[in-house]
């Protein structure tokens, strides 16, 4: 009787141990969520700038002598090739506060020059070529804003206004001396005579531009990979100065002999169409064209200190360029 009591009370436990243990509900593991990746706002790259420029200015020195004519001299450097590389980079933060610029260097070649002189009433009595073989070409621009993003869905719209720097420098230089035809019937120079080789360097022109930029970049992607990109900044104030070197020309004294200086205002245009191939590298290619000029300021014949005034200044430069971008992913 005992044994059977015993039996009937351990079952009795055994089935309520059964029925706790089904009523219990353990937590099931699961995993961590990281937090969500958000679009990449570090972009570094390297770009291929194949160019065309120009310079041109010229003075007037019927102040000093009255016989010669306003402008006296017109030197038109064209045609000049330009070859570059560059850095570019864009940083932006949480807020869409944004800084971008670029740094590049190269070499200028091929061109010519085309110096006119002329006496009172604008008779030319002086006109000659000379082929140019540049030398440097160095520039960079910074710039600092904030990126608006007008539109989400669809194809994605964001507009960066900005204010910046620019800095841009070119050194040509000019070989040998052809005459062509002028007004007074080439008594100084014969028309078609290499009075000078073009073995000979016979003139150097180093021209500077510093210039602030106020402008705004637009960007409009398409789906997961196509990105159209414009710049556009206005150059309200832009500052020139440059050193001109007259190798033969003894009587100027020791090179450079000629100083221009001189403000004005520019502008610079960028469009580009970039391919994301992955999210973290993209290829692109687009065209550039720099505009700057001055209208204010005075030339000065260094080693005598004589100044003249300086009529316009204005260089140019267009081309096409192709670059590589990499993205860093940031969390």
């Amino acid at each position: 009787m005992l044994r059977r009591s015993v039996l009937a009370g351990l079952a009795l436990m055994s089935m309520a141990s059964g029925a706790l243990a089904q009523s219990v509900d353990y937590p099931k593991p699961y995993a961590i969520p990281l937090p969500p990746m958000s679009e990449p706002r570090w972009e570094l790259g390297g770009r291929f700038w194949a160019s065309e420029g120009k310079t041109k200015f010229d003075f007037n020195s019927s102040r000093v002598d009255p016989t010669l004519g306003n402008p006296t001299s017109i030197l038109d450097y064209d045609n000049i090739d330009g070859y570059s590389g560059e850095v570019f980079w864009n940083i932006r933060n949480e807020s869409n506060t944004f800084a971008k610029g670029l740094f590049g260097a190269g070499g200028l070649r091929g061109g010519s020059l085309d110096d006119e002189d002329f006496l009172a009433g604008q008779v030319k009595f002086s006109d000659t070529y000379s082929k140019l073989d540049g030398d440097d070409l160095i520039y960079g621009t910074f710039d600092v804003g904030q990126r608006f993003v007008l539109l989400d869905r669809g194809p994605s719209l964001a507009l960066s206004p900005f204010i910046g720097f620019n800095f841009w420098q070119e050194n040509a230089l000019g070989y040998g001396v052809r005459c062509n035809r002028d007004d007074i019937g080439n008594a100084f120079c014969p028309e078609g005579d290499v009075v000078v080789p073009f073995s000979t360097k016979v003139i150097g022109n180093e021209v500077n531009w510093a210039s602030l930029r106020l402008g705004g970049e637009l960007r409009v992607k398409f789906g997961n990979r196509f990105t159209l990109i414009g710049d556009a900044a206005i150059l309200p104030v832009a500052a020139v100065w440059t050193y001109d070197s007259h190798f033969l020309r003894k009587d100027l004294g020791q090179v450079p002999n000629i100083e221009d200086r001189g403000t004005g205002w520019g502008y610079q245009l960028e469009a580009e169409a970039r391919y994301d191939f992955s999210p973290s590298w993209s290829a692109g290619a687009g065209v550039r064209f720099w505009h700057a000029e001055a209208g204010r300021g005075n030339g000065e014949f260094v080693n005598f200190g004589l100044k003249v005034p300086l009529n316009d200044y204005m260089s140019e430069r267009f081309g096409v360029f192709g670059d590589l971008t990499y993205r860093f992913a940031t969390f």
